[in-house]
Parts: C-alpha cells; sequence; structure tokens
C-alpha cells in the first residue's frame, strides 16, 4: 500500500483513494498491511519516520525510559 504525505501532514491512502487518518494506517498495519509513505510533493521515503511516529504516540512508548529516549537523540551526533 503506497500512502502519500501533503506538507499539510495529511495522508493519502493511494489503493483506497482517499484520505486517512493516522490511527487508520496504524490499524491497516496491525492487520498485516505493508505500507510505503512517500513525501507527495518530493517523493522522498517517509516510511520510517511515519513508523517511528506511530510507535512514539503509542502506548507502548510510555514503556521507553526518558533516558533511553536522550540517549538517541544524542546519538544523532
Amino acid at each position: 500500500m503506497i500512502v502519500k504525505k501533503y506538507s499539510n501532514r495529511r495522508l493519502y491512502d493511494t489503493d483506497d483513494s482517499r484520505y486517512i487518518t493516522l490511527d487508520e494506517l496504524t490499524e491497516k498495519i496491525k492487520r498485516g498491511t505493508d505500507v510505503q509513505v512517500i513525501d507527495a510533493k518530493s517523493g522522498d521515503d517517509l516510511t520510517q519516520s511515519t513508523l517511528t511516529q506511530i510507535i512514539l504516540e503509542s502506548k507502548a512508548a510510555k514503556l521507553l525510559p526518558t533516558q533511553f529516549l536522550a540517549r538517541l537523540i544524542r546519538m544523532q551526533d
């Protein structure tokens, strides 16, 4: 499934030809759908950052200690 992400953060499901919410995308992934998220303007692959966003906005993110998250940020350098 290919999802186009627009600058206004809207997600467009190209299979169903409609805009979807991040929650709807999450449900499709949970049901086993493989997704690729691309920037609608540039064509850049945004799949990894979108999946990371889903994880960090989920209840599971509360299981990650603050110190661990801070280390991840520091590792970017």
